[in-house]
């Protein structure tokens, strides 16, 4: 599964879920407050999915070699 695929289920399952929540249709409010909310897991999930798994020991992200190659 490509990168564009997962992003795509992922907003297709948050976005399912937030339509099927019963709290949104109760005011304007509501309905703003849900929508950001679900747009925040979808951005942080996007955004872990594009970094990828990062390493657990402090050294290895600083003798990482950057994208530049220098």
């Amino acid at each position: 599964m490509t990168d564009k695929d997962q992003v795509l289920a992922l907003v297709d399952k948050y976005y399912t879920e937030w339509e099927s929540d019963p709290l949104r249709t109760e005011s304007g409010y509501h309905y703003e407050m849900t929508y950001a909310t679900m747009m925040e897991k979808v951005e942080k999930e996007i955004f872990q999915l594009s970094v990828g798994k990062v390493p657990k020991s402090k050294n290895t992200k600083k003798n990482s070699t950057p994208d530049s190659g220098e």
